[in-house]
């Protein structure tokens, strides 16, 4: 699938500032299941942009201005061809998990990160979704993704970056970022290395599977015992009790919508299992890879700093569109957007000169 992608931050700030340094993770990768057939970054006021790799392998664009300035706009502009994911693994023993080679290679995707940190009732839920399920890597993977929509609802703007998974599940809201983060904690917990996925969706409703096209993997059941969950009072599945991809939708030109996350799981002979926790499906050819890490903080789409007084708010916004729409689907103002408004430290003694951090939700 074709997919051509155009992502925009504005940062305005209240009062001028002297300088602002950001760096930014919106690139696609390039890897066995897609292609980056082109990509720019471009800045106003304009600058020079420097673009290397990090630890993980994503693409990080940095830039940074000098010299007054109001605001600062990014415009970041890709076009992506997406394969079709592999089939599902076949079954592997669990206790091939306990392989001292298989642990050592994905050390840091079994401990507790900076965002996914579990205790007891972590681990009781975690119990509790994989208790029926055979002796099969690939099933427990499915049993615990198939578990989180039912202990999280869908709700734009439930929380923020910092929440613990123990929060999450007391609140029983989340956007796509919470379900991954405990996604990823209930598999590390059950000894799965598991990793967060950044990047885009095109679908216009992220909450749904990916309709359109064919998967090898299993739809995703909903759970009609939700007041038997440890930890759980009646929490409802996203969606009808039933996940059935729906061939039939029509197909969107264009859509709008904001950065979206995922995970993928280690299967020992396999490699990294991709699943979607928001939507209980599968990954495919609409999901665009951005990056990957150990959680949120690895792969935040901008982080950066200012120097001044002034707070300051980043608007993002993201238009999806393949190549038959109109290059005004593309161009035009895009609906929807996140904003967070970014205030200067309190205990700043020299505020002209002190560093707000920006980043986007």
């Amino acid at each position: 699938m074709r997919l051509d992608i155009a992502y925009r931050l504005h940062f305005t700030y209240a009062e001028t500032v002297s300088e602002s340094q950001n760096e930014i993770r919106v690139r696609p990768r390039d890897d066995l299941r897609q292609r980056v057939l082109s990509y720019r970054l471009t800045t106003t006021p304009a600058t020079r942009v420097l673009q290397t790799r990090d630890y993980f392998g994503t693409t990080v664009d940095h830039l940074g201005v000098r010299g007054p300035h109001d605001d600062l706009l990014v415009v970041a502009e890709a076009s992506v061809e997406t394969m079709p994911a592999p089939s599902a693994p076949a079954p592997v023993s669990c206790e091939r998990l306990g392989d001292q080679q298989f642990a050592n290679e994905h050390i840091e995707y079994l401990a507790p990160s900076l965002h996914v940190q579990w205790g007891d009732l972590i681990g009781e839920i975690t119990d509790w979704a994989v208790n029926s399920v055979d002796d099969d890597v690939s099933e427990r993977v499915l049993a615990i993704v198939r578990a989180v929509p039912t202990v999280l609802t869908y709700e734009r703007g439930s929380t923020s970056i910092g929440v613990t998974l123990e929060e999450l599940v007391d609140g029983g809201r989340g956007v796509c970022q919470d379900f991954a983060h405990l996604a990823v904690g209930m598999l590390r917990c059950s000894g799965i290395p598991a990793r967060y996925v950044s990047g885009y969706l095109f679908a216009v409703d992220e909450t749904a599977p990916d309709g359109g096209e064919d998967s090898d993997a299993p739809a995703v059941a909903g759970d009609t015992q939700a007041a038997d969950r440890p930890g759980v009072a009646g929490n409802e599945f996203v969606g009808e009790d039933t996940f059935v991809p729906s061939h039939a939708a029509p197909e969107p030109a264009a859509v709008s919508v904001q950065t979206h996350a995922w995970i993928e799981a280690a299967v020992p002979g396999f490699g990294w299992y991709a699943l979607d926790p928001t939507n209980g499906g599968p990954v495919g050819e609409r999901h665009v890879v951005i990056g990957h890490g150990r959680d949120y903080d690895d792969v935040a789409p901008v982080r950066g700093v200012f120097n001044g007084s002034a707070d300051a708010e980043v608007d993002a916004e993201v238009i999806i569109a393949q190549p038959t729409a109109p290059v005004s689907m593309v161009t035009e103002p895009i609906r929807r957007q996140a904003r967070m408004a970014v205030s200067p430290p309190a205990d700043v003694s020299a505020p002209q000169q002190a560093a707000q951090q920006q980043q986007q939700q």
